[in-house]
C-alpha cells in the first residue's frame, strides 16, 4: 500500500479537481480513500507518502486494439488511389497477406509471450493501464503488466466480456453472444466500419437479435445515422471511436457530432499499428484535430479526456465488480502521473506525449515510470530505454527484461525459417493433443487456450485469407505460419519516422499529419 500525493484529477461526475489531494492505494489494488473528501483509512499510518511530481489522472483505458498486429508499421496498399469503403475490402488486398497477416501470424506463433509483452510496453508508455484486443489463442494472465479487457477476470473466475471481432452476419452466428448478453455479461463488437450506408445492416441486425443493451460496447459506427444512435442511446449501449484508423482506410469517420447530440456514451480506442496510432494518448490528439477542424467545437477539453477515462470505464462498470476510470473510493487503483505543461487539467494531458508520463499503476502496483519513482515503489524493475529516456518497467518477474523482449522478437527477424519450423511443431503437438480443441480454435473461435508453461501461442483475430483457405484445404495444422520477412519493430515513442509515413497517405487530407505539432 502507498499514499500518492498531488493535485487529482478524479474524473468523476462532478470533474472534481483536488489541488492537493492524496490516493490511497490498498493492498488489494482498489482506491481505499481519496483525500479530501474522504477521511485517511485506518492502516497506511507506516504506509510511504509519495509525492507525484504531475497531475494523477485515471489510468487511460483503450477499448478498440488487436494487440497482435502492434509490432508492425503502418500500412497502405500501393494499388490503391481511392478510400475504401467497407471493413470487407481491404483484408482482399494484394499486399495485405505478406506486409500484415503473416507476418503477425509468425510472430504470435513462434513467440507470443515476447509479441505480447511487446505491444503491452507499447501501450504503457502512452499511460495505457487497460487495453481491449486479445489475439485468440493464448489467453494473457490476470495482473500481467496491464490490464486486457477481453479476458480480465479481476481475482474471479468469471468470464465477463464476449468479443466478435469479425462481423458476425447472422442471428444463427449471434446466438452465442445473446447468450452471453442474456447472463450479463458484456459484448464487444465490431459494427458498421466504413462509409457505404450498406453497412448499417450489420447494427440492425444487433437491434433485431436484441444484443443493443447496457452491455454492448460497439465499435466504429462508421456508417451510421442519427436514427441508429438514437436506438443506441435508448439502450444505453456504447460507441468506441478510432478516428485515425477511419481516415487512413476510408478517409471519413464516425459521425461523433450526430451521436453526442443523441446522448451516446462515447469512448475511444486506437485499433491497430497497421492504420492506428502508437497508444491511445495519440488517439486523444487524433480526436483533439478533429475537434479543431469543426465550424463549432463539439467536445470540450474535459469530454475529450473522459473518451479514454470515464466513459469507458462507465462502458465496462457494468459487468465488472469495480468501478474504473475514476479516482474515488472503491475503484481499481489504475493511476498515471503526467508531467504538468498547461495551466488547464485537461488540456494537459490532451497535449501530454510518452516522455511526459512519470507513473502507471495497475491495480494498485506500480508497473511503469521515472527511475527515481519506481525506486520506491517497485525496486525489483528493470531499466528500459524509452527514446532518449531512461525508465523503469516491472514485468513481474526480473528476469524479463526489455532488452529480452527485444532479443526474443528479433531472433524470428534473423531466422524467420528456424521459427516457423519450430511453430509447425508446437501447432502438430497441439493438434495431436486435442484435435477437435484446436481444429475449433483456429477455424473459429474455441475455447482452447494456448497458454501452457511449455507454449503461448497466439492466433489473428483479423482477417487472414490465406489461413483461412489452408486450413480448410489440409486441416488445423495448416495454421502454421510460413517463413516469411518480418519488417522490423517499431520504436516505442512517435515520433519522426512515424509522422513521415503519416504523410504518405493521401486519404486524410492532411488532417492527420497536424500530429506533428503535439511532438
Amino acid at each position: 500500500m502507498f499514499v500518492l500525493r498531488g493535485t487529482v484529477v478524479t474524473m468523476r461526475p462532478d470533474g472534481q479537481v483536488l489541488d492537493q489531494g492524496a490516493v490511497y492505494v490498498g493492498d488489494d489494488g482498489l482506491i481505499a480513500a481519496v483525500t479530501p473528501p474522504d477521511a485517511e483509512p485506518d492502516g497506511f499510518e507506516d504506509a510511504p507518502r509519495i509525492a507525484a511530481g504531475g497531475l494523477i489522472y485515471p489510468g487511460l483505458i483503450d477499448l478498440h486494439n488487436h494487440l497482435m498486429y502492434n509490432s508492425l508499421p503502418l500500412w497502405t496498399e500501393p494499388s490503391r488511389t481511392v478510400p475504401w469503403t467497407s471493413h470487407n475490402q481491404w483484408g482482399r488486398a494484394p499486399s495485405y497477406s505478406s506486409q500484415i497477416s503473416q507476418p503477425a501470424r509468425l510472430l504470435g506463433a513462434a513467440a507470443g509471450r515476447a509479441l505480447l509483452r511487446y505491444v503491452e510496453t507499447r501501450a504503457i508508455v502512452g499511460g495505457t493501464t487497460s487495453i481491449q484486443g486479445n489475439p485468440r489463442g493464448a489467453v494473457p494472465p490476470d495482473n500481467d503488466l496491464i490490464r486486457n479487457v477481453d479476458s480480465e477476470k479481476l481475482g474471479t473466475r468469471d468470464d465477463f466480456i464476449r468479443v466478435s471481432t469479425l462481423v458476425a452476419d447472422s442471428k444463427e452466428a449471434l446466438a452465442p453472444y445473446v447468450a452471453a448478453v442474456q447472463q450479463g455479461r458484456g459484448f464487444i463488437a465490431h459494427s458498421a466500419e466504413g462509409s457505404d450506408p450498406r453497412l448499417r445492416k450489420e447494427f440492425q441486425l444487433l437491434d433485431e437479435v436484441g444484443v443493443v443493451t447496457p452491455q454492448l460496447v460497439a465499435i466504429h459506427g462508421g456508417a451510421l445515422t442519427a436514427a441508429d444512435f438514437a436506438r443506441m442511446k435508448s439502450g444505453n449501449s456504447s460507441l468506441v471511436w478510432s478516428p485515425f484508423s477511419n481516415y487512413w482506410l476510408y478517409g471519413a469517420t464516425a459521425d461523433v457530432a450526430a451521436a453526442k447530440e443523441a446522448g451516446v456514451r462515447l469512448c475511444i480506442g486506437s485499433d491497430w499499428a497497421p492504420s492506428g496510432t502508437r497508444n491511445v494518448l495519440w488517439e486523444l490528439k487524433v480526436a483533439d484535430l478533429w475537434n479543431k477542424a469543426q465550424p463549432a467545437r463539439v467536445f470540450t477539453d474535459e469530454e475529450l479526456v473522459r473518451l479514454a477515462t470515464s466513459n469507458p470505464g462507465e462502458a465496462l462498470s457494468g459487468v465488472w465488480p469495480h468501478p474504473l476510470g475514476r479516482i474515488e473510493r472503491g475503484a481499481l487503483a489504475d493511476l498515471i502521473v503526467v508531467r504538468r505543461e498547461h495551466a488547464g487539467v485537461h488540456r494537459n494531458l490532451i497535449e501530454a506525449t510518452e516522455p511526459d508520463i512519470r507513473l502507471v499503476v495497475v491495480g494498485g502496483r506500480a508497473r511503469y515510470g521515472l527511475r527515481s519513482l519506481m525506486k520506491l515503489l517497485a525496486p525489483a524493475a528493470t531499466t528500459i530505454s524509452v527514446g532518449r529516456l531512461s525508465r523503469s518497467i516491472d514485468y513481474g518477474d526480473p528476469s524479463i527484461t526489455w532488452k529480452s523482449v527485444l532479443t526474443e522478437l528479433e531472433e524470428i527477424r534473423k531466422n524467420p525459417s528456424a521459427a516457423a519450423n519450430r511453430a509447425a511443431a508446437t501447432f502438430a503437438a497441439l493438434a495431436a493433443a486435442d484435435s477437435a480443441g484446436f481444429n475449433a480454435l483456429v477455424t473459429g473461435d474455441g475455447p482452447m487456450n494456448l497458454g501452457t508453461d511449455d507454449t503461448f501461442v497466439l492466433l489473428p483475430d483479423m482477417p487472414a485469407p490465406e489461413l483461412d483457405t489452408d486450413v480448410r484445404r489440409r486441416g488445423p495444422t495448416a495454421a502454421t505460419p510460413p517463413a516469411v520477412t518480418v519488417p522490423p519493430l517499431e520504436p516505442l515513442m512517435t515520433g519522426p519516422s512515424w509522422f513521415d509515413q503519416v504523410d504518405t497517405n493521401p486519404f486524410h487530407n492532411g488532417l492527420l499529419s497536424e500530429l506533428r505539432s503535439y511532438a
